[in-house]
């Protein structure tokens, strides 16, 4: 079968033939149908991290997917060919409590793998083959869109421990806020567009940034779901005095990462989903400041990465909201469909103000439309 290869470290990726997989007891047998492009893929590319699985000269690249149920092993119910599908992304060490309890996205001991990253085979190939503990049943009105699961996923648990942190200081019965919660998204990439709707269906009144005007059509989605857009290209001065209760950062970095914690109100928490680029030279900050006005507000920062299954299960749930109340919005954010072919060229091609660039693999699906 066809699949997109990497062999890290070495930088640059191919689409090769490979063998297929095979179904085996306990399993169920995926055609691949669409795979998202994303940021970590561009790194592996490029060398920056990735790890192929133990006895391969190769990894399959690719993390978000959707595919549609080719065959099932006799012992294993729930699913049946056609059914469409998204897989999770990491596989639990099997030594810690929270491995255990499929909770791998908190793993204790790093010793995870994650497929399509570091030590398991990726989605941007013809078929794989999974357990259904790490299968996600897709409703077929959501066929379009759900190749935005994956990356939705990583917002729901971002800002699912946000609200956490700042639910730590308790409600005053009788007395509601005056005002809508206020959140900043840094960042207007699929992950951080994703955020903006996500925050906005929970209650906040939202403002984005980034670095272009008012014309991409990130830009123009923003105000189709009444979010605010700021073109941050000279940076966050652009915001004014506005201060934020969440501030949700998706885009590794570095020193905007430091900006926008002077964005925080009191009691506010800065969630961190953009992975900074490790060999970057030292950055200078006002230290000082920074942690005295974290110790007197009460502030927060923290860092979220992958996503278990329960925020699969949200996901879900929150497309569908997402496609009720804002049609079409989802669908919009998919700037770019490409054959599986045009791979090598995606991931090391960037255009400033896209959303989302989708491979197609295999179109529909193997078991028809």
């Amino acid at each position: 079968m066809r699949a997109v290869v990497v062999r890290p470290p070495a930088p640059g990726a191919a689409v090769e033939e490979v063998p297929p997989p095979s179904l085996a007891p306990g399993e169920v047998l995926v055609d691949v149908v669409e795979c998202g492009v994303c940021g970590t893929d561009r790194d592996i590319v490029a060398g920056k991290y990735g790890r192929a699985p133990a006895g391969s000269p190769y990894l399959v690249l690719g993390h978000e997917n959707l595919g549609r149920v080719r065959a099932v092993a006799p012992d294993v119910a729930g699913w049946a060919p056609g059914d469409w599908v998204v897989a999770t992304v990491r596989r639990g060490c099997g030594e810690d409590r929270f491995c255990r309890a499929n909770r791998s996205d908190e793993c204790e001991t790093g010793r995870f793998t994650e497929r399509g990253i570091g030590g398991a085979p990726g989605y941007m190939a013809e078929q794989y083959v999974e357990s259904p503990t790490y299968l996600v049943h897709v409703p077929p009105p959501l066929r379009a869109v759900a190749v935005l699961l994956e990356p939705l996923t990583i917002v729901e648990k971002a800002v699912f421990m946000g609200q956490r942190v700042i639910d730590r200081r308790g409600t005053t019965p009788g007395d509601p806020p005056t005002e809508p919660p206020t959140a900043l998204v840094a960042g207007t990439g699929a992950v951080g567009i994703l955020a903006a709707l996500l925050l906005k269906v929970r209650g906040y009144d939202v403002t984005a940034i980034d670095r272009h005007d008012d014309t991409t059509p990130a830009a123009r989605l923003l105000a189709r779901i009444g979010a605010t857009h700021r073109d941050a290209a000279d940076g966050v001065g652009t915001l004014g005095d506005d201060r934020y209760e969440l501030v949700v950062e998706a885009t590794g970095a570095i020193s905007l990462d430091f900006d926008l914690a002077h964005r925080l109100r009191p009691n506010g928490a800065l969630v961190l989903t953009g992975i900074p680029d490790a060999a970057a030279p030292p950055t200078s900050v006002r230290a000082g400041e920074l942690l005295r006005t974290l110790v007197l507000e009460n502030q927060a920062l923290l860092g979220s990465v992958n996503a278990n299954r329960t925020y699969f299960e949200a996901g879900i749930r929150d497309l569908t909201v997402f496609e009720e109340k804002w049609p079409g919005v989802l669908a919009s954010m998919i700037t770019a469909r490409r054959p599986l072919a045009d791979a090598p060229a995606v991931l090391t091609d960037r255009h400033p103000g896209t959303m989302k660039t989708v491979l197609t693999v295999v179109p529909g699906g193997a078991a028809g439309p």
